[in-house]
């Protein structure tokens, strides 16, 4: 993490607990460079899987159409 006070590159994490509503990490940090004290908060960011087709098409991932793959695999093999 990047200190906001000096820009050195390097910080290390001196506490860390969620916020109030749970929704985010706030840490404590200190810049190794200039001993200054900074706060983070890190939230989750979701994103949308995304399956690249073999002719270049982007097509968002579908569990359905892979589970039905897999029974589908299953039922061609022996015992099942």
């Amino acid at each position: 993490m990047r200190c906001p006070f000096c820009a050195h590159d390097d910080s290390q994490v001196k506490d860390s607990r969620p916020t109030d509503d749970g929704a985010a990490i706030r840490r404590r940090r200190q810049c190794e460079g200039c001993g200054a004290r900074f706060t983070t908060f890190e939230r989750i960011q979701l994103r949308e899987m995304t399956v690249v087709k073999s002719d270049g098409r982007r097509e968002v991932f579908d569990r359905s159409k892979l589970e039905r793959s897999i029974s589908v695999a299953c039922r061609k093999r022996p015992g099942g």
